[in-house]
């Protein structure tokens, strides 16, 4: 039986408790340099309790140097103004949600940076550019539950069957330059706390190895209890394989 984990159900009380107070301002700081984010209520915040997926991506992108980059799921925006202060070419940043893309488009404005990324609404890669990236920032909904009620900041937090995920996969590849990859984090927030809290990154890359993806790079880190991948993968023409890391810890996945 899928669970609906309750560090999620915390989240969806505690963005709309913040919502009933309206925009609110939070301060993210990367390196020395401290960038201001309206947050828009119902949008998922890149600071706060529960924001270590958001946190985990932005953290880790290291020198984007002139590089074409897509912002699937962009919310406050916050991945995609980092990854052009990151030295990203320019940054075309996408969401389902329209308030999220307004909160894109404020937050764009308001750190004078118009030139250089372009906010879209759109279901995943619907309404981007047909042209290709070399790192695509997919800041996907991790838990495989159907809520009751799936607007608002639900939308962000829930993929059931992990339908998003596979059409992400299914269609990134056509959007992927010959050496892109593709970003994104994961958590154990539904295996956690049982006898195999791996399970929820095995379902995963099975995932990424069933759609002919190889993961190129995984950091892991622990916070609120459970632990956080951020995954790099890159399309891959040859199969790939799962296999059990010798430390009997963890699998990892390799191209035959």
């Amino acid at each position: 039986m899928k669970t609906n984990p309750e560090i999620t159900q915390n989240f969806v009380k505690d963005a709309r408790r913040k919502a009933k107070k309206g925009v609110y301002r939070v301060d993210v700081t990367i390196g020395d340099k401290r960038v201001p984010i309206d947050v828009y209520p119902e949008v998922f915040s890149p600071k706060s309790d529960y924001s270590v997926s958001s946190r985990s991506l932005y953290e880790t992108f290291g020198n984007l140097k002139g590089m074409e980059v897509a912002d699937i799921g962009c919310g406050t925006g916050v991945e995609a103004i980092v990854a052009l202060l990151a030295g990203a070419k320019h940054v075309d940043a996408t969401d389902i949600s329209t308030l999220a893309v307004a909160c894109t488009k404020h937050n764009v404005t308001n750190n004078g940076l118009e030139e250089g990324i372009t906010a879209y609404q759109g279901d995943l890669f619907s309404s981007l550019p047909q042209k290709k990236y070399d790192l695509i920032i997919a800041n996907l909904p991790i838990v495989d539950f159907e809520p009751e009620n799936a607007s608002g900041i639900t939308l962000a937090l829930y993929d059931p069957d992990f339908s998003i995920h596979k059409r992400m996969l299914r269609e990134g590849k056509r959007y992927l330059s010959t050496n892109g990859f593709i970003t994104f984090t994961h958590a154990n927030l539904q295996s956690g706390k049982t006898d195999n809290p791996d399970k929820d990154f095995h379902l995963l890359e099975e995932m990424i190895k069933e759609y002919n993806y190889e993961v190129t790079e995984k950091k892991e880190s622990f916070a609120l209890g459970y632990k956080w991948v951020n995954y790099k993968i890159k399309a891959t023409s040859k199969p790939a394989i799962c296999v059990k890391g010798s430390d009997g810890r963890g699998y990892y996945v390799v191209s035959r």
